[in-house]
Order: structure tokens, then C-alpha cells, then sequence
């Protein structure tokens, strides 16, 4: 990995990519071995307020670039920034399984000062990957709660226009206030995306898969009772996500009910027909357990999805998720 540094300007910026590419070049040829290989499917920008200026939010594009090669741009908005605005340029490299030649990406990395980072958005705008899909990841908490101020919302705002997705982790705010900073958006034209959501693919496949046999009395649609507990003190996005996508095809009564259970979050999901009944509950920190008035039981793994993984499932839905959005509408319903 090699890096330059420049001022936040993008010709500057740019110049120096094509200097590090070069670079790069005549290292290969000096060795003797294939060129590089300069791959790039979008551009990658992600904004965070993270006390580790950035590092995080820099080694998860690095880890996300073998699966979804991008130019990826990280935005650290730090009290220790140096200067208002300063960049540096490096390339990510790796070599796939029993090959010799490289497969590069490019990667920016901007500091700036939390007065300033707004400023930034022209910037970005003259960085992006020509005529290649654009996604702002936000992971600035700051600038995504309620009462952020007027810098953090016009620089969320501002960057927010130069991107045809958006994704945020609405984990831990408020149920209504998200989903508001999310409908706003949606509102607005934007494709939106939220990891909660990605969250919950580990109970959305085995439920789905448990009403795959055509040969099943009790359709999906005869289950009309739905309750959902959960250890929080009111129900989550992620527990309203998950109960919008179950009731949304049929509009079945839903509950939530708090109870104790293995680490936070969901807990247990429970159907009624008026003949069966099926259950999914986690029976452990990382087991869960589906049972059904039949007889039948299922043991699953569950496990927490680090942040690579939920981005790299995110970033293959390129375009609108009609199974996110019909469970989005539905738990706006539901919280209101």
C-alpha cells in the first residue's frame, strides 16, 4: 500500500492518483512480473465522526474492494484534523488465489475539521469515477441525529445530492426519528439503504424457507397473528423491520412484547393460524430454533454480521429493493 499527501483539492488529488498509478507501473516492470490491474465498479465515499480519525472506516473499503472494487473516499471529520481540509492518496492491492498479477483500487482519505467538513461536498463532487454508480455510506452519528446542527446537516445534505444511493445504520436511534430521516430521503428520489435491515437476513431466509414446500396446509397467508419479542424497552427499527416485512403481504395483526433473552435485539417471533402455530426463537448466543404445531424443529447458527459483511451484502442490491421497501412503509405504520 503506498500513499501521497495533498491538499483537499481535487486536481491535486487526481494528478496524484495518476502519479501513484505510474508508480506502481514501473514497480511491476521493474520486478519483472504482469502489470497491475486497475479495477473500479463505483465510487465508495464514506463519511465518519468516529474517534479513530477514520481507521475503521478506512480498513472496512479496503476488506470491501476484493468482493466490490471502487474508488473509495473516506471522510474522517476529526477535533485533531491538522487543517481544514488535507487528503492523501494510496492503492489497495491484492492478488486472488493462485495468480500473479495485482488487482488495484484507489483510495482517498480526507480529514477535516467538524466546522468545515461541509465543505468538502465540491470536493468529493470532482473525485467521482465517471459514469459509475455513486454510494455515500454515513457513518457521521452526529450529522444523522435530530438535533444535529446546522454544518452537520448542510454537509450530509451536500453530499448526500452527489450520490444515486445512500446507506446508514439507523442501530441505536430512535425508531421515529430514523425512519423520518430515511422517508425524508426516499422522499426526495433517493435510494436508500439501512443495515438494520441487512441485520436481519440470518431470521429473514430460514422464515422464508419455512414456507417454501407448496405442499403446506397453512399458507403464509393463513398465519394472520404475529408477536415479536424483543429486550429493548420499545420496539427497534430492526423489530419494526422485521414485523413490516411479515405483515405487510396480508396485514396481519402484529405485537411486540418485551422479554430477557441472549444479547439485545429480537428475541423471538411467533405465527398463529387458526390451526398451527410456528415459532423462531433464539435458544442461545448463537443458536436459534424454529418449532411448529407439526412437530417439526430446525436448529439454525446465529451470530452478529461485522460491518464488511453487511456492506458487502448491501453493496450487491445495486438498485431498489422492493421486499426493504415494502417493509419500510409498513413499519412506518406500525410506529406511528
Amino acid at each position: 500500500m503506498s500513499a501521497i499527501i495533498f491538499p483537499a483539492q481535487p486536481e491535486q488529488i487526481l494528478k496524484g492518483l495518476s502519479r501513484l498509478w505510474t508508480s506502481l507501473g514501473e514497480e511491476e516492470k521493474q520486478q519483472g512480473k504482469p502489470t497491475v490491474l486497475r479495477a473500479c465498479a463505483m465510487t465508495l465515499i464514506v463519511a465518519t465522526d468516529e474517534a479513530d480519525a477514520g481507521f475503521l472506516a478506512s480498513q472496512t473499503i479496503s476488506e470491501l474492494m476484493h468482493e466490490h472494487p471502487a474508488r473509495g473516499i473516506v471522510l474522517a471529520v476529526s477535533p485533531d484534523a491538522e487543517n481544514d481540509l488535507q487528503a492523501r492518496v494510496l492503492a489497495q492491492c491484492w492478488k486472488p488465489f493462485g495468480k500473479a498479477q495485482q488487482i488495484c483500487c484507489e483510495q482517498i482519505e480526507i480529514t477535516a475539521k467538524p466546522g468545515n467538513w461541509q465543505n468538502a461536498a465540491p470536493t468529493l463532487a470532482g473525485l467521482t469515477a465517471a459514469d459509475l454508480p455513486v454510494i455515500f455510506w454515513c457513518r457521521h452519528q452526529g450529522a444523522l441525529k435530530k438535533e444535529a446542527g446546522a454544518a452537520d446537516k448542510s454537509g450530509l445534505e451536500a453530499i448526500a445530492k452527489l450520490a444515486t444511493k445512500l446507506i446508514v445504520d439507523t442501530r441505536g436511534m430512535d425508531a421515529g426519528d430514523g425512519l423520518d430521516l430515511l422517508a425524508k430521503w426516499k422522499g426526495e428520489g433517493k435510494l436508500v439503504a439501512d443495515l438494520e435491515w441487512t441485520r436481519l437476513t440470518q431470521w429473514r431466509e430460514p422464515l422464508a424457507h419455512s414456507f417454501d414446500n407448496p405442499a403446506l396446509e397453512n399458507t403464509f397467508s393463513t398465519f394472520h397473528s404475529l408477536e415479536i419479542e424483543h429486550v429493548e424497552d420499545k420496539p427497534s427499527i430492526e423489530a419494526l423491520y422485521l414485523a413490516g416485512w411479515l405483515s405487510a403481504p396480508y396485514h396481519a395483526n402484529v405485537k411486540f412484547r418485551k422479554a430477557s433473552g441472549y444479547g439485545p435485539g429480537i428475541q423471538r417471533v411467533s405465527f398463529r393460524s387458526d390451526t398451527a402455530a410456528i415459532e423462531f426463537e433464539r435458544t442461545s448466543a448463537e443458536c436459534v430454533t424454529l418449532w411448529s404445531t407439526n412437530g417439526r424443529e430446525r436448529k439454525y447458527w446465529f451470530g452478529e454480521t461485522n460491518i464488511t459483511g453487511l456492506m458487502t451484502e448491501e453493496l450487491a442490491v445495486p438498485g431498489y429493493d422492493p421486499a426493504f421497501n415494502a417493509a419500510f412503509e409498513r413499519a412506518r405504520e406500525l410506529v406511528r
